[in-house]
């Protein structure tokens, strides 16, 4: 054991910025040693300049970064014979401070952006799992929330109040009779392309407590083919990293719940939606269920229902909905007896369309204007456009969720000209018919 080498002690830290979080790395300290057994999962370090004779250990809040090695006989002969580990260490130390992310590669990269480092020098607000009950953090999550949902405001309010109401319950010290009274099980139904699933979606990016979004149509009854309830919580524990409390604490979304209806209209019962409904009452009420041999307790689980629950009214206002009306619509009474929030879902006018399409982050025409930007080329349309698509949309009678589609059509046959470098400029423009070209392209001048 004649090589010395140089380790950098790094120090794991969370915090939040701009609404999410942050797991870096800060650079504490630079000591000169031995290392021992250094790519097993338990490497050590035994310093000989500071910490003399004291052996640091890899664990889940430290980590050893490798740097230099020189062997002694190296050491001492750039130093007079003298082994001067702190002036070996000279040339590492101006990295002591600084941050940077680690990726699986076990590689750390340094933080370059200024503002970043800025604002992670300013941070003090420490990660944790019950971020959500932070009512100072309320405010800015709705804010980034309504840059994507638009003419949505006040079921968003609605969603997060509930949601931070039920983490800060969840957190408590309270009994799970107490929690069971005060958590609530939330529906949030409304018009096909208003939001529903796109808001859990993003409150799913914005919150780091585990939540997973799960599609109805696929659950079946125990026994009978397609997924069971009991895999919707296995994917929840997988979402959180294989924490079986952290799991329990999160949040379940189901989509597409108004297709488990059993329509009385059918003339005879559909075994499968009627039986998972019943299996649905289980994990509501706050129960055991168990996969893989895991005991999952969902006393403290928080679970949101999407449905957009066609023809359940004529005149797309949901506000009045009463839970009569749910059942007569083919859902359990004693289901919807255990949902103690309904949040209607606002439907959208043209005007609300128009808004979506100018003034979302995820507008398909704001999307297009950051890859032309990439390409360099000069983007525009009007609000004839803008009108054109809005109608359109409003045709087709799905909300939001065929902007996409319609622009996408708009732009496919300007795309390969654009591709193949042909012009520098693009304008969508309102066809006068359905022969018309959507869009002007200007050529690069020479």
């Amino acid at each position: 054991m004649n090589t010395v080498g140089i380790a950098y002690i790094m120090e794991r830290k969370e915090t939040i910025i701009d609404g999410n979080k942050i797991t870096y790395y800060e650079c504490i300290d630079v000591v000169c040693g031995f290392y021992y057994d250094f790519k097993t999962e338990g490497q050590k370090f035994l310093p000989l300049s500071k910490n003399q004779g004291n052996l640091i250990t890899k664990n889940n809040t430290n980590k050893i970064q490798v740097a230099g090695f020189q062997t002694l006989n190296e050491l001492a002969r750039k130093n007079n014979n003298t082994y001067d580990f702190e002036k070996f260490m000279d040339d590492y130390k101006e990295n002591v401070g600084y941050y940077y992310f680690y990726d699986p590669s076990d590689t750390y990269k340094f933080i370059r952006d200024p503002e970043l480092i800025d604002k992670i020098k300013s941070s003090n607000k420490k990660y944790d799992m019950s971020i959500l009950n932070e009512q100072s953090n309320i405010s800015q999550k709705y804010s980034a929330i309504k840059k994507t949902i638009v003419a949505q405001d006040e079921p968003i309010m609605k969603i997060l109040t509930t949601l931070f109401k039920n983490q800060t319950v969840i957190h408590s010290d309270f009994d799970l009779d107490l929690i069971a009274k005060l958590k609530e099980n939330i529906l949030i139904c409304g018009p096909t392309g208003t939001g529903k699933t796109e808001i859990l979606k993003r409150i799913s990016k914005l919150y780091k407590i585990p939540i997973v979004i799960e599609d109805a149509t696929a659950l079946s009854e125990t026994g009978y083919r397609g997924r069971e309830v009991e895999n919707m919580l296995q994917d929840l524990y997988l979402a959180a990293d294989k924490d079986i409390e952290l799991a329990q604490k999160g949040i379940l979304v189901i989509d597409e719940f108004d297709k488990l209806a059993e329509k009385k209209q059918d003339g005879q019962t559909h075994v499968s939606r009627i039986g998972v409904q019943r299996s649905l009452l289980k994990i509501l009420d706050g129960s055991l269920c168990y996969f893989d041999e895991k005991k999952f307790d969902t006393s403290k689980l928080t679970i949101v229902l999407l449905g957009a629950f066609d023809g359940i009214i004529k005149d797309n206002d949901y506000s009045q909905l009463t839970p009569e009306d749910f059942n007569e619509y083919g859902i359990m009474r004693e289901l919807i007896g255990r949902i103690s929030k309904m949040i209607p879902m606002n439907a959208l006018s043209k005007d609300d369309i128009k808004k979506i399409l100018v003034e979302s982050d995820f507008s398909p025409l704001n999307t297009y204007k950051k890859l032309f930007e990439y390409m360099h080329l000069d983007f525009h349309y009007n609000n004839e456009f803008i009108d054109y698509v809005a109608e359109r949309a409003i045709q087709l009678n799905t909300g939001a969720r065929s902007l996409k589609t319609i622009v996408d059509d708009c732009m496919s046959s300007a795309m390969f000209k654009i591709f193949a470098g042909e012009y520098s400029e693009i304008s969508l423009v309102a066809p006068k018919s359905d022969d018309d070209i959507p869009y002007i392209l200007s050529k690069k001048l020479k």
